[in-house]
C-alpha cells in the first residue's frame, strides 16, 4: 500500500513558524467557529497565539500575548479565550485564571490563585486554587467579558460545542482492540502499537495509530475508510508517542484538542507535522 492516498476534498492547510503545542476551539454552538493554535518555542521561550476561523481556516490574528511562557489556553467561549497561568514550573497546579484578548494579546482580566470550574456564554465559575483541597472550596461567579464578580449566578457547567468531535482512544486492553487492529492490518498492512484513536462520522470510519517501521522507528498514520472498506485517506502524521504534550498537561481535558485529530462539522482537522495542520471535508459517499 502506498504511503499517501487521498480522495477527500481539501479544506485548508496552515503552516506555522513554531511547533504547535495545542489546538483550542470555540465552545459555544451559536458563536462563529474559531480555532487557536498555541505555538511555543523552547529555544526562545516564546508563546504565540494564532487564531483562525472555521471552516475556511483564514488567519484572523497572530499575537505574542503578554503572558508568561508557561501560561496555557483553556478554551474559547463566545470569542473570549480563557487561560491558566503556571508561574511555578515545579508545581502542577495553575496560579491564576484570566481572559486574553486574541487580537491584541493583552489580558482583559485575571484572578490570581483561582482556577476554572465551568463556563458559559456569559459567566465563568472559578474557585481558589489548592493542590490538596479541591472539593470543599467555595466558588465564585465571574462575568466572562470583564471579570467582574457576580453577587449570585447559576453555576455554569462546561459547555462543549456540538460541532466539534474528538476520537476515543482504545488500548490493547480494550475489548474493541482486536476489531480495530484487524481493520488496520487488512487495509493499511501495518501493525498498530499501544493505542488506536477511533471515531465514526456519517459513513466514515477514522483511525489514528502508531506503528513501527522496519528500521524500528515509530511512525503515526491516519486512515479513513467507509463502511464498504474503501480507503478515502491514508497518510503519515508527524506525531511521536509521548512527545506532543508536557507532563504537567498530559491529562488535559478533551476540549483542549489533545487528540491526534478532531472533526469540526463535516471536516477533519489533523496535524501532519509538528508545525502544520491540514483539513479535509468528509463528504458522505452516495
Amino acid at each position: 500500500m502506498t504511503d499517501f492516498i487521498n480522495q477527500l476534498p481539501f479544506a485548508f492547510q496552515l503552516q506555522f513558524p513554531e511547533p504547535i503545542w495545542r489546538l483550542v476551539f470555540e465552545q459555544i454552538d451559536s458563536a462563529p467557529g474559531l480555532l487557536v493554535a498555541e505555538l511555543r518555542s523552547r529555544d526562545t521561550q516564546t508563546l504565540k497565539l494564532v487564531t483562525a476561523s472555521l471552516p475556511d481556516g483564514i488567519i484572523r490574528s497572530d499575537v505574542q500575548p503578554a503572558l508568561p511562557f508557561h501560561s496555557s489556553l483553556i478554551g474559547i467561549w463566545n470569542g473570549q479565550a480563557l487561560y491558566h497561568r503556571f508561574d511555578n514550573t515545579r508545581l502542577p497546579g495553575p496560579t491564576a485564571l484570566g481572559n486574553v484578548d486574541l487580537q491584541t494579546g493583552q489580558s482583559r482580566w485575571e484572578w490570581s490563585q483561582h482556577v476554572l470550574m465551568g463556563a458559559s456564554s456569559e459567566w465563568v465559575w472559578a474557585r481558589r486554587a489548592s493542590l490538596t483541597d479541591t472539593g470543599s472550596l467555595p466558588g465564585i461567579a465571574i462575568r466572562l467579558t470583564d471579570g467582574e464578580p457576580a453577587e449570585s449566578a447559576e453555576k455554569p457547567a462546561f459547555t462543549h460545542n456540538s460541532r466539534l468531535r474528538f476520537p476515543v482512544s482504545y488500548t490493547t486492553a480494550s475489548t474493541w482492540w482486536p476489531v480495530l487492529d484487524r481493520f488496520i492490518t487488512k487495509l493499511a498492512h501495518q501493525q498498530a502499537i499501544d493505542s488506536i484513536d477511533y471515531l465514526e462520522v456519517g459513513d466514515k470510519l477514522i483511525f489514528s495509530y502508531y506503528y513501527r517501521e522496519t528500521n524500528e522507528q515509530f511512525r503515526s498514520s491516519l486512515l479513513i475508510i467507509d463502511r464498504q472498506q474503501t480507503i478515502w485517506l491514508h497518510q503519515h502524521t508527524g506525531q511521536a508517542p509521548n512527545t506532543t504534550r508536557p507532563p504537567a498537561e498530559s491529562n488535559a481535558s478533551p476540549w483542549f484538542g489533545n487528540g491526534s485529530f478532531c472533526v469540526w462539522q463535516n471536516q477533519i482537522i489533523v496535524q501532519p507535522t509538528s508545525n502544520s495542520i491540514t483539513s479535509y471535508f468528509l463528504i458522505p459517499t452516495p
